[in-house]
């Protein structure tokens, strides 16, 4: 999932690791999977610098956001969370493929991104779940490559004050790191063929399994929630 519509990796692992170990330390373990692709989608392309040039203050402002959300996450307990988020994430997913009303002006954009970062950096650190912000950046209509340069650096970006947050509560120790070294080597090849599958779809064909793939996300984590 991660190769192909550029987001989704923890959103799919900490819910089901969740189930049988402390959401806190499988957000942890995630760090190794989550660093390696990330950087490797944030400069494949070359669109580095224009991301940077046209979300910075989404940037800034999820970063702070996600340092306020983490230090929830460590007393949060994630069910009602994962509930009304999936809710969420159902809902939202469908838009971007919707009438082009739903499509967000470049005006609209530069007013909504500091609070979009904001809330969304807020969520994502409480929760581990980045979902809403995939939806976000399907609503600006980003072109296929640039939409996963996008996602992967905004990870970037939430992934600092998040493991730096799970750090001080003593969550990210060194077991943290040495199972997450080991979760690299499955998510590598997973990543690698759907970053090749990828380069093969249309733009419009992109869209569809972005869309399909939010909602799945979102469905799993209303399960989750009930459960």
């Amino acid at each position: 999932m991660k190769g192909l519509v550029g987001g989704g990796l923890p959103s799919v692992v900490v819910p089901i690791m969740a189930i049988v170990v402390d959401p806190a330390f499988a957000a942890a373990v995630t760090i190794m999977p989550v660093a390696a692709t990330n950087l490797w989608q944030a400069v494949d392309g070359r669109l580095f610098i224009s991301v940077l040039r046209r979300f910075w203050v989404f940037l800034l402002a999820m970063f702070l956001g996600v340092a306020l959300g983490s230090q929830i996450l460590v007393g949060l307990a994630p069910d009602t969370a994962a509930l009304l988020i999936g809710i969420a994430v159902v809902a939202l997913s469908p838009i971007p493929l919707a009438a082009h009303r739903f499509e967000i002006s470049a005006a609209r954009e530069s007013t909504l991104n500091p609070l979009a970062g904001s809330v969304l950096g807020i969520v994502g650190g409480a929760t581990v779940i980045f979902s809403p912000l995939l939806v976000y950046f399907a609503m600006l209509r980003l072109e296929k490559n640039m939409y996963v340069a996008t996602a992967s650096i905004a990870a970037i970006c939430s992934m600092f004050p998040l493991y730096l947050g799970l750090g001080f509560s003593n969550t990210l120790t060194w077991d943290a790191v040495r199972f997450s070294s080991i979760l690299l080597v499955p998510t590598m090849a997973g990543f690698l063929l759907g970053r090749a599958l990828r380069g093969s779809i249309s733009q419009r064909a992109f869209r569809l399994i972005l869309t399909a793939s939010l909602v799945l996300l979102g469905f799993g984590l209303i399960i989750k929630g009930f459960m």
